[in-house]
């Protein structure tokens, strides 16, 4: 009986022990599932946004680029349009810009003046008319591009009769080519005439709710952004198959090779990136670490621009960007309508402090620079590649570009944007290629270089949330030679470190928007020093372009700017310094005191500069 007892509890221990770990089991692994989906939702959401900012970001730029022939258009109508003087600017307006095919001016007795290429019976397909009175075609294809025209009436003579026309030809490839990758476009009509393969609607209401569109103010187009989640790869974090090798001094660099059976990519101060084309990254690293010839050895990490390219929103309404109060207020064609950054932190009043000094270089090292570029060739004092180990320093993503207009435009000249700095020169390293994606390696070379080099600055607009520890050699190098570093910290809504923003010796700028509220994609947490303007920031871009673009690596190129005309007052700076000026003279946003979102807060150039002349 005793034993029938002792069994009988046994079992049912063993019964209720296996109900339990079957109902935990279960419980758990809907609990796992619940939390899977509450994280796709959370990223679905976070894309959702993504999409819409960067459907802003496209109108923004269309606007911009319209606005640029609008301008030229009625510089022509307004003075004396027979003048050679004026004839000379459309003629150097064409030959400057690709995108713009030609003028014509047809008189009241339809004689008619052309500048360069503009299609036969121009006036007829003025069909559409802005609120401020322009004309506009809908877009069509002529010699195998799409193009839009776009024309002036001049009223003063006879009346409302079409007695005097001013029409420009403006050929789209480059709209096209900067959209289409993300985006799709419909003309007033609802016809797509940028971008193929996107499975939307002709019509914005019908369209697709996962879809962002945005409208081009006043001329009825429709941007549609939609990031693919299907589409997106995981990220690879290195090169597969190659490392960086750092070997003892006395080690033969030809045995060495020849015993490990590797081959040699790039090599830089004692270092090797070294590639097997039959072992795998971790095998390398296992096996060389174990090497009596190795000191130290890691992964070719692989680093890229910190700008958003995908995004936005909840459906509600579009705030556009405000105009302020600037002063002085600098001519450039874009700083009016287009430049709200500039008096959220304080530039304008600040530069009747300072404007920055030639002696005090800031680097850019990122996609390259574009070294024709109108804003730009003249501020541009040298350059490195170091994928070629030259001074190519092209930049054929265009990200490089954007971000030296934003700290460093060619400021006052009528033309394009001003930029934080006027006076300091622009260092062009070339870490990131086509794609702006780069490795440690490369962006070491870059740093060294530009240290060598003279820069005073630094600015990284790019980064990954992993250590390298070659890239951070090279950062305590800049830092030991008392160069001011400044990176951005991420944009992906996450308290992840970013490298190289999160080195201690590095000023970690995170993103906020024109209302001056936390950039919702702009990474987050302790290591944030401060923030500066980084969403819908309208730039230069190769070409003689101009964009608009958001993310934490148009924050960071204000910060450098800022820098750079902290150090033209008072050369004596040391890098912290620096630091602990930019820090200390910020206008505190979120909770009083440091946070981890703004960081100390808004930079503010006018009492930074201020407390150096008081």
């Amino acid at each position: 009986m005793n034993s029938l007892i002792r069994l009988t509890i046994g079992f049912s221990v063993v019964l209720l022990a296996v109900l339990g770990m079957w109902f935990f089991s279960d419980h758990q692994n809907e609990g796992n599932l619940i939390a899977d989906e509450s994280e796709r939702q959370t990223d679905s959401t976070f894309r959702a946004s993504m999409d819409e900012l960067m459907a802003e970001d496209l109108s923004y730029t269309i606007e911009m680029f319209l606005h640029h022939i609008e301008e030229d258009l009625n510089t022509w109508k307004s003075n004396d349009y027979s003048s050679e003087k004026v004839k000379g600017k459309m003629v150097k307006e064409v030959d400057e810009h690709p995108h713009i095919r030609g003028f014509v001016f047809i008189n009241e007795e339809n004689d008619e003046l052309t500048i360069g290429d503009v299609s036969r019976e121009a006036s007829d397909k003025l069909t559409r008319q802005k609120q401020n009175g322009t004309l506009l075609s809908d877009p069509f294809v002529a010699q195998g591009t799409k193009r839009v025209l776009m024309g002036l009436v001049d009223k003063n003579k006879k009346g409302d009769s079409m007695a005097n026309t001013f029409i420009a030809e403006i050929d789209l490839s480059f709209i096209e080519n900067f959209v289409k990758e993300i985006g799709t476009v419909s003309d007033a009509n609802g016809q797509f005439f940028i971008g193929d393969g996107h499975d939307i609607s002709f019509s914005r209401v019908e369209a697709d709710p996962s879809y962002a569109v945005e409208q081009v103010e006043d001329i009825g187009w429709n941007i549609y952004v939609n990031s693919d989640e299907e589409g997106v790869d995981e990220e690879e974090h290195f090169r597969e198959g190659e490392v960086i090798v750092e070997l003892a001094q006395d080690v033969n660099v030809d045995n060495w090779v020849m015993e490990q059976n590797v081959d040699i990519i790039d090599e830089f101060n004692h270092h090797l990136i070294v590639r097997s084309n039959d072992r795998t990254t971790e095998d390398l690293v296992q096996t060389l670490s174990r090497n009596s010839s190795v000191i130290d050895v890691e992964p070719n990490y692989l680093f890229s621009k910190q700008v958003v390219h995908k995004r936005v929103t909840d459906g509600g309404a579009r705030s556009r960007i405000s105009p302020y109060q600037r002063t002085p207020s600098p001519n450039d064609e874009f700083y009016d309508p287009y430049q709200w950054n500039f008096s959220q932190i304080k530039a304008d009043q600040g530069w009747n402090i300072s404007v920055g000094q030639e002696a005090v270089p800031i680097a850019i090292i990122d996609s390259g620079i574009d070294p024709d570029h109108l804003d730009l060739s003249e501020r541009i004092t040298d350059g490195y590649n170091t994928f070629e180990d030259n001074h190519a320093y092209d930049d054929d993503n265009g990200h490089g570009t954007h971000v030296a207009g934003v700290a460093g435009a060619i400021t006052n000249n009528v033309d394009g944007v001003a930029g934080v700095s006027w006076d300091n020169p622009l260092l062009a390293v070339k870490v990131l290629d086509h794609n702006a994606e780069g490795n440690s390696f490369g962006i070491a070379k870059g740093i060294a270089w530009a240290v060598d080099n003279g820069a005073k600055v630094i600015n990284l607009s790019l980064g990954d949330s992993h250590h390298s520890d070659i890239m951070y050699e090279a950062i305590k190098y800049a830092y030991e030679n008392d160069v001011v570093i400044i990176a951005a910290s991420g944009n992906d809504n996450v308290d992840t470190p970013m490298y190289p923003a999160a080195y201690p010796e590095v000023l970690a700028v995170a993103a906020v928007d024109p209302h001056m509220e936390r950039a919702f994609f702009s990474n987050y947490g302790d290591h944030i020093d401060v923030s500066a303007p980084g969403e819908h920031i309208p730039s230069t871009y190769p070409g003689n372009q101009y964009v608009m673009m958001s993310g934490t690596s148009m924050a960071a190129p204000h910060v450098a700017g800022m820098a750079g005309l902290i150090r033209s007052v008072d050369p004596s700076l040391t890098n912290e310094d620096v630091y602990d000026l930019i820090r200390s003279t910020s206008d505190d946003l979120g909770s009083p005191g440091y946070d981890p979102f703004y960081g100390y807060g808004n930079i503010n150039i006018k009492r930074a500069l201020e407390e150096l002349v008081s």
